[in-house]
């Protein structure tokens, strides 16, 4: 008989003893690195279980059994090992990555108000020479000090006057966006009414009007008001006036548009007959925070008027759309959040 005989009650009692080779060649242990990370630990955990779980079914079985359940459980935990150091290297690298995110949105923070400063500063160094180059230029172009011989030399001191005229329109501009960006711009906030802060921003933007051949018109139902800082909503209101008349052809019509929403949300918008802002412009976003093209016929457009609509609305918590319309031309709006409305009737004015 090969082995001695085991009654079925007794099986444990009678287990052939361990042969010397079982664990011969094979080591106890394998020589693992230190996870960096707890998350290789499972797979740690899964391959010494079954390099163990594979030794001792090798033991029972005996003989060739035994090798090939160390082998298998030697490669099975070979694996798992390798597979728990690709996962801690992908982990490293996701850190890393992340790292180096953060750090580039600190980098670009700082470049950003450094660049806001820097705006800041540069448009109040230009104001000082420009109010001089303005001053002597709108004399020599008057003849304050007497007849020029060349009557041409009135004709360009005009043209400087102009162009400094300019100069400093996007001097105002650059600081304004400088105010904003870097946080400077603070909101002085009261009860507006907006009626009559149409009317004024309308009157004001006649002139231009009459001379781009333009009509301009104010549309406001009853009395809205809003809790908001007067001068930011008169630049928001005079920004999108200017932008308009400036790009309807003759003979077109720009409407000046404010109130309260069907959602009790307050608006200033404003409707022109113009050609309408391009699809490739659309949504405003990021990428299209200015106007669509410079206009040195006016001394204006700069490139900054929409940018500065968006930002002073965002401090109201507002937000600046812009839309093609049916009929053709655009509709510009700044929408502000329903807690601003005032009732019609309420102190404060």
């Amino acid at each position: 008989m090969s082995g001695p005989f085991c009654p079925p009650l007794d099986a444990a009692a009678c287990s052939p003893p361990e042969p010397a080779a079982q664990a011969d060649g094979l080591p106890l242990a394998l020589p693992l690195p230190r996870p960096a990370r707890s998350l290789a630990g499972p797979w740690l955990v899964a391959g010494l279980g079954s390099f163990g779980l594979a030794l001792a079914g090798g033991a029972l079985a005996g003989g060739i059994g035994a090798l090939a359940g160390g082998t298998a459980a030697m490669l099975a935990a070979s694996l798992l090992v390798l597979r728990s150091r690709r996962l801690e290297a992908a982990v490293r690298a996701a850190e890393a990555r992340a790292d180096a995110a953060e750090a580039a949105a600190r980098r670009a923070t700082a470049e950003n108000l450094a660049k806001s400063r820097f705006l800041a500063e540069m448009s109040h160094e230009l104001r000082t020479p420009l109010n001089t180059v303005m001053g002597f230029s709108e004399m020599m172009a008057d003849e304050v000090l007497g007849p020029h011989r060349v009557q041409a030399y009135g004709s360009y001191a005009r043209d400087i006057h102009a162009s400094g005229q300019h100069l400093l329109a996007l001097a105002d501009d650059l600081l304004d966006l400088a105010r904003i960006e870097s946080g400077h711009r603070t909101l002085m906030e009261t009860p507006v009414r907006l009626d009559a802060l149409a009317e004024d921003c309308v009157a004001m933007m006649r002139p231009l009007a009459s001379g781009a051949r333009v009509t301009l018109t104010a549309d406001v139902q009853g009395t809205p008001r809003l809790w908001g800082d007067e001068r930011a909503l008169r630049q928001i209101a005079l920004n999108l006036l200017a932008n308009a008349v400036k790009f309807t052809p003759h003979d077109g019509s720009v409407r000046l548009l404010a109130g309260i929403g069907a959602q009790g949300m307050p608006f200033v918008a404003v409707e022109d007959t113009g050609p309408g802002i391009a699809e490739r412009e659309l949504p405003l976003g990021a990428a299209h925070p200015k106007e669509s093209r410079l206009d040195l016929s006016t001394g204006r457009g700069a490139g900054l008027g929409l940018a500065i609509v968006r930002g002073l609305a965002g401090l109201h918590d507002g937000a600046l759309t812009l839309e093609r319309r049916p009929g053709g031309g655009t509709r510009a709006e700044v929408t502000f959040p329903p807690a601003r409305a005032l009732p019609a009737n309420g102190p404060g004015l």
